[in-house]
């Protein structure tokens, strides 16, 4: 009996590891079909993230002014095509008019810097000649390759994120499964519990739950305030920078509300192609344009965040700066706009362990 167990161990044994060794010369073949996956459940995860923004105002309209949940979802949806409809028809192609114009202008962009390369070396007369010489030609030789390469670059990104009918596709998709995800979410909800209380057992489900709920209402109160904050000050900076006479006023408006999403390093991230691009024209609208925009980031910091966005989250400046730093490493840009309210949550429940704790101790720390 015991050899019979043996040999079937045995048997299993090579049987996953010829599967796994066939998997791993196929990775490409898998890879693909995990990427198609993706692909498919993309309008998915944006009908969720959808509903997550829209499920508030549909609240406010269902609850407060006693509308139907039908009517709300139509009033909340005809808004939105307004304001979309609108943005392609007034601000959209400026900004791809900005853009492409911006792409178009590297190559003069190179130039200058070499020119300014060149002049620095001509007023650096008691550096050693030869030194000097060694690192204007390393400068000027790599000039054209980092043009061409932010040139393909800027390129290979619009080709991948503005391909137009698949965006449009999936867009539309995400809107319809988005309506019915709002128009039947206690189901939605039910069901989730459900399948929480069998997979997890009463303990861990009632945790789970818990956990969502906190995450949930720290995300959406940090949400609702930043990205109304982020608006004002990217209108705020787009109506002065176009009085400033900046080059791309709207494009570099738009960048700055976004970037404000992300703490700390957001707000540098949005000024510093405002301040390079604008030097390569005028280094006084350019000086200008940055003093304006740090006078702005005061107003947000002093006045506008603490009004409209508060301290939901009672993060440290070190804690921000971890949370930003981890989730842009691991995921990008929304990996750090994400990581600060996931951190918050994080907070919570680990200071609630440690106070847990503490209380269990039979010692006082001073």
């Amino acid at each position: 009996m015991k050899d019979k167990k043996f040999h079937l161990s045995v048997v299993i044994t090579v049987v996953i590891s010829y599967l796994l060794i066939k998997v791993i010369d196929s990775y490409e073949y898998f890879f693909g079909i995990f990427g198609l996956l993706l692909s498919l459940l993309t309008p998915f995860v944006i009908a969720f993230v959808l509903a997550y923004i829209f499920n508030p105002i549909v609240s406010f309209l269902e609850d407060k002014l006693n509308i139907k949940r039908i009517f709300a979802l139509l009033i909340t949806y005809g808004f939105l095509i307004l304001l979309i409809g609108s943005f392609i028809l007034f601000t959209a192609p400026i900004i791809i008019s900005s853009i492409a114009d911006m792409v178009s202008q590297f190559p003069l962009y190179v130039e200058k810097t070499q020119s300014f390369f060149i002049d620095l070396g001509n007023s650096l007369k008691n550096v050693d000649p030869k030194t000097l010489k060694e690192v204007g030609d390393k400068i000027m030789s790599a000039m054209p390759e980092i043009g061409n390469f932010l040139i393909g670059y800027i390129g290979q990104i619009f080709n991948t994120t503005f391909s137009i009918s698949k965006f449009i596709v999936q867009f539309v998709l995400a809107f319809i499964i988005c309506f019915y995800i709002i128009l039947e979410k206690e189901t939605f909800f039910n069901f989730y519990k459900k399948v929480l209380y069998i997979t997890l057992g009463e303990k861990y489900a009632k945790l789970t739950l818990d956990v969502g709920h906190t995450l949930n209402t720290n995300i959406g109160k940090y949400f609702t305030g930043k990205i109304l904050d982020s608006f004002i000050v990217g209108l705020l900076s787009a109506i002065g920078l176009y009085f400033l006479k900046s080059k791309y006023a709207l494009l570099f408006g738009t960048l700055i509300g976004i970037m404000n999403l992300i703490p700390y390093f957001g707000p540098v991230i949005g000024m510093t192609p405002v301040v390079i691009i604008n030097s390569f024209y005028d280094p006084k609208i350019a000086l200008f344009s940055l003093v304006y925009l740090l006078l702005v980031q005061q107003l947000e910091v002093a006045v506008i965040e603490p009004k409209i966005v508060g301290g939901q989250l009672g993060l440290s400046p070190f804690l921000t700066i971890l949370a930003v730093t981890v989730g842009g490493g691991f995921f990008g840009i929304p990996g750090m706009i994400l990581s600060v309210p996931i951190m918050g949550v994080v907070k919570i429940y680990l200071g609630e362990y440690i106070e847990f704790k503490h209380k269990n101790m039979n010692f006082e720390i001073d």
